[in-house]
């Protein structure tokens, strides 16, 4: 019978991170294919787990894959870990999925810890949709091309970038989407972890004054929520007004204003606020 490849999440900085589930098949499988051994070795070592490594990365994965296929199939489990996170998710990982299920190999999730979702949690955008995007392209042109794509979608975009091109990044977001809302999440989960939250010009002020320093998540608003916010908010305090003069009790009147207008929750509530007279 050929064995299972587990596709384990590994903490993105608190070791505590790590599931019960994880450390249990961490320990049990006959290999883990890892990004850096040196990198896994502290945290295995640090669970006590002594299960024999190899490495798998960029520069080699294509030919890894093959080999750790052929264990599958000689009925070997194998862990597929990257240095932080989720596997294959802008992390190695992905040819040798997909070489293990063209093999009829069973492979197998074992979530935990992942930066975009811990990011999304915090940022205080809407993560009803979101689009992940990973690492946008390095060039400058190539990645405002990207964005002015992505100009009218409504969704949260999710991006990760390293600290020597966040500002840029940023300058670039501003270019091609415009001063929308943002949460800039850095180092999480680990001990200098910082969540800065505001526009893109508010987030480039404070990296001027904060130079950067870990890697970065950035959750921007989509478009519906930037074109709602400034378009909407002048008819939308007009018709919660008229509701409330109607006699409509306020629950009813944000709710009713929600639907006319696609302004947020958070936003309907401020107006609400402002019309009342408490603001």
């Amino acid at each position: 019978m050929p064995g299972t490849l587990y596709v384990v999440a590994t903490p993105i900085g608190n070791l505590e991170d790590l599931t019960v589930r994880a450390r249990r098949v961490l320990s049990e499988v006959d290999v883990i294919a890892c990004e850096d051994t040196r990198h896994a070795r502290v945290l295995l070592s640090h669970y006590g787990i002594a299960t024999p490594m190899l490495s798998y990365h960029e520069q080699n994965e294509r030919t890894r894959a093959a080999e750790l296929v052929a264990r599958l199939r000689r009925g070997e489990d194998v862990a597929l870990i990257s240095d932080a996170g989720t596997p294959a998710l802008s992390d190695p990982g992905f040819p040798l999925i997909r070489e293990a299920i063209e093999a009829g190999i069973a492979v197998v999730a074992v979530p935990g810890p992942n930066a975009a979702l811990a990011a999304l949690a915090v940022a205080g955008l809407p993560v009803n949709r979101f689009l992940f995007l990973g690492f946008l392209p390095r060039r400058s042109g190539e990645r405002i091309r990207v964005l002015e794509m992505l100009r009218p979608a409504p969704w949260t975009l999710v991006i990760y970038e390293a600290p020597h091109r966040v500002t840029a990044l940023l300058q670039d977001l501003q270019r091609a989407l415009g001063d929308r809302r943002l949460a800039l999440a850095r180092e999480l989960t680990k001990r200098y972890e910082e969540v800065f939250r505001g526009t893109v010009a508010q987030a480039l002020a404070h990296l001027r004054s904060h130079p950067p320093r870990g890697e970065f998540t950035v959750v921007v608003e989509g478009a519906a929520g930037a074109a709602a916010a400034g378009a909407n908010s002048d008819d939308a305090r007009g018709t919660m007004r008229e509701l409330l003069r109607a006699g409509r009790s306020p629950q009813d009147a944000v709710a009713e204003v929600m639907r006319a207008s696609g302004l947020p929750r958070r936003e309907v509530y401020r107006l609400l606020l402002e019309v009342q007279g408490k603001r």
